[in-house]
C-alpha cells in the first residue's frame, strides 16, 4: 500500500472544510454552533445528523456514526483510507507526493489498484468509441442515427457516446497493446474469455456506446444501443455488474446532476437514461435515472442527499404507472416529498420530447405534475369500472387507505370531496368508512411505539449508563494528552469496563509509540474497524471542562475502579453460589473472606 506523508494528511484534513464536504452529499441546516440533517448513513425522517464546524467532526444520534472528513469519506464511498485521501487531495488541489509501499492495508490497495485500473480501461474504451463515432466511416450510421434523434456533435462528445465495431475483438487487442491483464478485463465487464480459453473478444459489438458513470464522473459500466431491427436482438445490452459497477448503487447523470438539484431544491427521477439525456438537451439539467426498474435503498439514500423534493417521471404505459407508484412509495417511505408527473399513454419522456418539443415537455409533463394523492386515486382507477359495484367499492376502499397516512386535514377533506362526486357516496358515509380505517391504523401505530420503546428502553442497552460517560469522557481525555495516558498506562492498565474501549486504549498505546503526539483525527483514520473508530469519535465530541481537567479525570478513574471492584464482586458473589452447591465449603469460606476484602476497600474509596 502507498504511504502518504503524514504533514501532508495533516495539511489535507486541515484544507477541507467538513461542512462543505458533507454538503455536497446532504442538505444541512445551521441551529446554534453545529449543521444538521438527515443522517446519510441510515433512514430518518428527522434530522439527528450533526456536523460541528469548530470541531470539524460529525455525529449522528440516531445510528451513532461519527468522523471526520476524510472518515466520512471512507464510509461514504466504502473506501479505503488512502483512496479516501487521495479524493481529498483532488478536492482540495494538494498534490500529493506518495511515499514507498508498506505492508499494512495490502489487501484494500490492491482491490484500489484494481479498480484504477477498471476504470483506467474504462476511460480507454469510452475514447475509442468515441473515435470511431465521429472519426470513421464505421461510424457514420450510428451518427446520423444520433443526430436524426437530437443529438448534436456538442452533446455527443459532452455525454461521451460512442460506437462499438462489429468486429469481435477490436477492442480486447487495443487493451492488449495497452498491457491490461485481460482476466481483470474480463472481471471489469469490457470482453469476454472464448469457449475455448484461447483469448478473449469483445462484450460489445454494433452498438451505440453510452457510458455510464459513477458518483465522481468516472465511467465504470456501459449501455450499448443496437442499430439492428431484428426483435431477437436486445435493444440495449448493459455491462454485468463488476467491482466498480452495481446498478443498486449507480444512478445516471447524478455527478452532473448534484449541482443544479441544489439550485432547483428538487430532482427528477427517470425510468431510463435516455431520458435524463433527452431532458438535460432541453435544458433541464437536474434529473437522474435508475439502471433497471427498481429504485434501491442506496439510490434513495443519495437521492435525499442532495434534495427533499423528487418529481417522478415515467413512461405512460401500464409498467411506467406501476414503476411511479413503486417509486413514489419508496420514497415516500423515507420522508421525501414526493410529486408525479404523467405523461399520455405509450410515450416515454424521450419519444414525448422528440415529438412535441422540449418546450411543451417543460410545461404541460415535468411543470404540470400531480401530489401523491391526486396521481394515486388516478392509478387506483385505471384498472377498474366505477360503474361496477365490485370495483367502485375497492376504488373506496384503496383511495381512503392512502388517506389515512396523510397528516393534513384539509388535503383529507380535498380528496374525500372528490371521491364522493366521483363515486356518488355521501361524505357521511366516506367519513364512517374513514374513521374504522383510521382506527385500525392508530391501534397498528400505538403497537409499532410500544415495540419501539421496548428497543430503546434501558434494559436493552440503548440508554448511556454512568460507566458509558466516564469511559467515554476518559477516553476523550487520553486522546488529548499523552503524558495522562502515559500515568494511566502505568497506574490502571486494564482500566476500562468494555472490551470495545480497552481495545480502543491498547491501539491508543500503539498510537503514541509510533507517532508521539496527540491527534485523535489521525488516531481515528488509523483504525480500519468501524466500530473502534465510531468509539473514538464519539469520545472526541464530548465537551471538556479544561479548568477542572484533573477532577474530571479522578472522577472518571474512581466510577471505574468501583465499578471494576463491583463486577469482581458479583462474579465472586456468583462463584460463591455454585461451590456451595458442590460442597466446596473450602472454595466457599475463600470466596467469603475476598468478598469481605473487597467491600471493605470499595467503602475506602
Amino acid at each position: 500500500m502507498t504511504r502518504i506523508p503524514e504533514e501532508m494528511i495533516e495539511t489535507i484534513r486541515t484544507k477541507t472544510d467538513i461542512v462543505d464536504l458533507i454538503g455536497e452529499y446532504v442538505q444541512l441546516t445551521k441551529r446554534g454552533k453545529n449543521w444538521f440533517g438527515l443522517c446519510p448513513f441510515h433512514g430518518e425522517s428527522t434530522p439527528s445528523f450533526s456536523v460541528s464546524e469548530e470541531k470539524q467532526l460529525f455525529h449522528c444520534f440516531g445510528c451513532g456514526a461519527s468522523g471526520n472528513a476524510i472518515t466520512f469519506i471512507m464510509d461514504i464511498e466504502n473506501s479505503p483510507f488512502t483512496e479516501a485521501v487521495v479524493k481529498l487531495a483532488d478536492r482540495t488541489g494538494v498534490e500529493i507526493d506518495i511515499g514507498p509501499a508498506t505492508s499494512e492495508g495490502s489487501y484494500a490497495s490492491k482491490q484500489s489498484d484494481e479498480h484504477r485500473r477498471m476504470m483506467e480501461a474504462h476511460t480507454l474504451a469510452t475514447s475509442f468509441y468515441s473515435h470511431l463515432l465521429l472519426n470513421t466511416v464505421e461510424g457514420e450510421a450510428a451518427l446520423q442515427y444520433l443526430e436524426k434523434r437530437g443529438f448534436s456533435r456538442e452533446y455527443i462528445e459532452k455525454y461521451g457516446i460512442g460506437w462499438a465495431l462489429d468486429n469481435r475483438e477490436a477492442l480486447s487487442e487495443l487493451l492488449k497493446r495497452k498491457s491490461f491483464d485481460m482476466k481483470e478485463m474480463e472481471r471489469a465487464g469490457l470482453c469476454i474469455m472464448k469457449d475455448d480459453g484461447t483469448g478473449y473478444f469483445d462484450r460489445f459489438r454494433g452498438r451505440i456506446m453510452f457510458p455510464l458513470r459513477d458518483d465522481n464522473g468516472n465511467v465504470v459500466a456501459f449501455s450499448g444501443r443496437t442499430l439492428s431491427k431484428d426483435k431477437q436482438v436486445a435493444k440495449y445490452l448493459n455491462s454485468p455488474e463488476t467491482p466498480i459497477f452495481e446498478k443498486s448503487r449507480l444512478l445516471y447523470n447524478f455527478h452532473n446532476a448534484r449541482l443544479n438539484v441544489r439550485k432547483t431544491g428538487k430532482v427528477i427521477v427517470f425510468e431510463g437514461f435516455m431520458d435524463t439525456l433527452s431532458a438535460d438537451r432541453i435544458g433541464v439539467s437536474n434529473s437522474v435515472a435508475v439502471m433497471g426498474t427498481a429504485l434501491s435503498d442506496s439510490h434513495i439514500v443519495k437521492l435525499k442527499r442532495i434534495a427533499k423534493d423528487v418529481l417522478i417521471c415515467c413512461d405512460g404505459d401500464d409498467a411506467g404507472w406501476t414503476a411511479a407508484k413503486r417509486f413514489a412509495d419508496s420514497l415516500l417511505a423515507k420522508g421525501m416529498n414526493v410529486e408525479i408527473a404523467l405523461l399520455p399513454s405509450n410515450f416515454d419522456p424521450d419519444d414525448y420530447i422528440s415529438q412535441h418539443g422540449g418546450q411543451a415537455f417543460i410545461e404541460k409533463v415535468i411543470g404540470n405534475p400531480n401530489s401523491y394523492m391526486s396521481f394515486i386515486m388516478a392509478f387506483a382507477k385505471r384498472s377498474k369500472n366505477l360503474t361496477f359495484e365490485n370495483d367502485m367499492l375497492q376504488y373506496i376502499h384503496e383511495v381512503l387507505s392512502e388517506l389515512v397516512n396523510r397528516q393534513s386535514p384539509v388535503e383529507r377533506d380535498l380528496y374525500m370531496r372528490q371521491l364522493s362526486v366521483e363515486t356518488g357516496v355521501s361524505m357521511e358515509a366516506l367519513g364512517q368508512q374513514f374513521l374504522k380505517l383510521n382506527g385500525k391504523q392508530a391501534s397498528l401505530s400505538k403497537k409499532m411505539n410500544q415495540d419501539i420503546e421496548k428497543q430503546e428502553s434501558p434494559a436493552n442497552g440503548k440508554s448511556k449508563t454512568a460507566t458509558d460517560r466516564a469511559e467515554r469522557l476518559l477516553l476523550c481525555h487520553l486522546m488529548n494528552d499523552g503524558a495522562l495516558f502515559d500515568r494511566i498506562r502505568d497506574e490502571f492498565p486494564e482500566l476500562f469496563i468494555k472490551d470495545v474501549y480497552q481495545a480502543v486504549f491498547i491501539r491508543l498505546a500503539g498510537f503514541y509509540e509510533q507517532f508521539g503526539a496527540p491527534d485523535y483525527h489521525r488516531f481515528a483514520e488509523s483504525l480500519e474497524d468501524r466500530d473502534l473508530r465510531k468509539i473514538v469519535l464519539d469520545a472526541a465530541m464530548v465537551e471538556r471542562d479544561p479548568d477542572h481537567k484533573e477532577e474530571e479525570v479522578e472522577d472518571c478513574i474512581q466510577h471505574l475502579v468501583q465499578q471494576r471492584i463491583r463486577l469482581s464482586i458479583q462474579d465472586k458473589l456468583n462463584e460463591s453460589k455454585t461451590a456451595e452447591k458442590l460442597k466446596d465449603h473450602t472454595r466457599a469460606l475463600e470466596l467469603a473472606r475476598e468478598i469481605i476484602q473487597l467491600r471493605k476497600s470499595l467503602s475506602a474509596l
